[in-house]
């Protein structure tokens, strides 16, 4: 009888967990009945190797509510600098376990079709940045074309187990498009070794392309050689090449014009190069409202009201090579206050040394500054921004301060004492090292014996009163004696 209990409760129990599993049973299917979109408000987000994930799904009639994390088993979202933290609704709000069928109400397009019954819901990361995790994640995005087959490829390796990885052997395809390459912060790179995780342990490539052909249907790129040439002509007009989604921007990596005698410096908004240099080219710089300071031409306006420019002209901006005969390490003022500045690396010769003498203030004057000069670099009559090149300047000795015993030469600005630097005197300059150029004073004193005559007559009377100890010694043991 006892037995029989026993097998009777396991029945029972076996009963009661088939009917658990039941009755939170779901069914995936292309076809489902309900469809759950995942997506997220950031487009550099990856869900499953694509913008946004879809999944469509069937449940029985008498369940109310769905598991989140059957649906999402196995995905994780992946934006390459953050920590996933949850689903939630779109203004962040944290979706609960258990989702009522009921939310899944709306209806919309979807790539790949329509739906009904459906819910979105909003990948949500964390402040918490990837980094020191111990893996190594290396994300390559095709941008709209495949890598083997798959849009995105990614690589994984325990930091410790990290190997240099060879790019040249990914390859991304885009149907009429040639792959140039894969770019990292503005940049080609062909290989990735630790280095590149120093600050972080997540890495994005993008896929980088050229259009086959040009169609100018669309909004076009006109890239001016400005001097130069590319691909053979002064100015090329290209269709604009985004992504996966429109949050993408288009690289200008792809493009670099050639002009014999100088260095190509980037894609700058402005023909005299003092505007922005641009890396990357974004869709809305084509707008009629939009602030991004370009050179636009052509009014658009669509059928809908939306206005745009069909043109946005970039050019490109150009630096001198430097030959021996072009360049200085030391430029001299021999006329007024005559210095030398020695550079730690080439300068253009066309480099001009201006330095003025400033009058001192009380408050200077009182810190023992005795010589106060202004020093720049001109070409021609603009002042060339020096910063964060080493410096060794000399300035002659004025004859009124030459007969200091130590010297200190002093950063000034805004009228206060902000760095003060070593100095030493050499062939009657002052000598000192810095590496910008602004207002620096000399600050001379002297180390000597206080009250030196005192000193000499003290010496004379000590002398003297130890001479006339020495006679009056002598003269009482002549006296012993007789």
């Amino acid at each position: 009888m006892k037995l029989k209990k026993i097998l009777l409760f396991l029945f029972i129990t076996v009963i009661s967990f088939c009917g658990v599993i039941s009755a939170n049973a779901l069914t995936i299917s292309d076809d489902g009945k309900y469809t759950l979109i995942l997506t997220s408000s950031d487009g550099d987000v990856s869900i499953d190797g694509a913008s946004e994930k879809i999944i469509r799904f069937n449940v029985n009639e008498d369940e109310t509510t769905v598991k989140l994390s059957e649906l999402t088993k196995k995905i994780v979202p992946f934006n390459g600098k953050n920590e996933f933290a949850y689903w939630g609704s779109f203004t962040g709000e944290k979706e609960s376990e258990d989702i009522a069928i009921t939310e899944f109400k709306w209806s919309g397009e979807v790539v790949g079709g329509e739906y009904t019954n459906g819910l979105t819901l909003y990948a949500i990361f964390s402040d918490k940045p990837l980094q020191g995790t111990g893996t190594y994640y290396i994300t390559l995005d095709g941008f709209a074309g495949t890598i083997n087959g798959e849009k995105i490829v990614k690589l994984t390796s325990k930091s410790t187990e990290f190997k240099t990885v060879d790019l040249t052997k990914y390859t991304s395809v885009r149907k009429g498009y040639t792959f140039t390459g894969w770019e990292l912060d503005g940049k080609f790179v062909t290989s990735i070794d630790s280095s590149y995780f120093a600050n972080r342990d997540c890495i994005t490539l993008t896929a980088t392309y050229t259009q086959d052909t040009f169609s100018g249907e669309g909004i076009v790129l006109k890239l001016n050689a400005n001097g130069g040439k590319l691909n053979g002509k002064e100015i090329n007009s290209y269709d604009y090449i985004g992504g996966e989604n429109s949050g993408t921007t288009m690289s200008l990596l792809p493009y670099t014009p050639v002009r014999e005698g100088y260095t190509f410096n980037g894609w700058n908004t402005k023909k005299d190069g003092s505007g922005e240099i641009l890396k990357y080219v974004y869709w809305r710089f084509w707008d009629k409202e939009n602030e991004t300071d370009v050179e636009k031409d052509t009014l658009i306006k669509e059928d809908n009201g939306y206005e745009r420019y069909k043109n946005v002209t970039l050019y490109a901006s150009w630096i001198k090579n430097s030959s021996d005969e072009d360049t200085v390490k030391e430029i001299e003022n021999t006329t007024g206050i005559k210095t030398i500045i020695s550079f730690e690396k080439e300068v253009s010769k066309d480099y001009t040394l201006d330095i003025k003498q400033i009058d001192i203030k009380k408050e200077l004057a009182d810190k023992n500054i005795k010589f106060l000069v202004d020093i720049n670099v001109l070409e021609g009559v603009n002042i060339v921004k020096i910063n964060n090149i080493k410096m060794k300047i000399k300035i002659a000795l004025p004859d009124n301060l030459k007969d200091y015993t130590k010297y200190e030469v002093v950063y000034i600005d805004n009228n206060e004492v902000k760095e003060t630097i070593p100095a030493k005197v050499e062939n009657g300059y002052i000598v000192f090292e810095t590496s910008h150029l602004s207002q620096y004073g000399i600050v001379a004193t002297s180390i000597t014996n206080p009250n030196t005559s005192d000193n000499v007559i003290s010496y004379i009377v000590i002398s003297a009163l130890t001479l006339l100890s020495l006679t009056v010694l002598v003269v009482k043991r002549n006296k012993q004696t007789i």
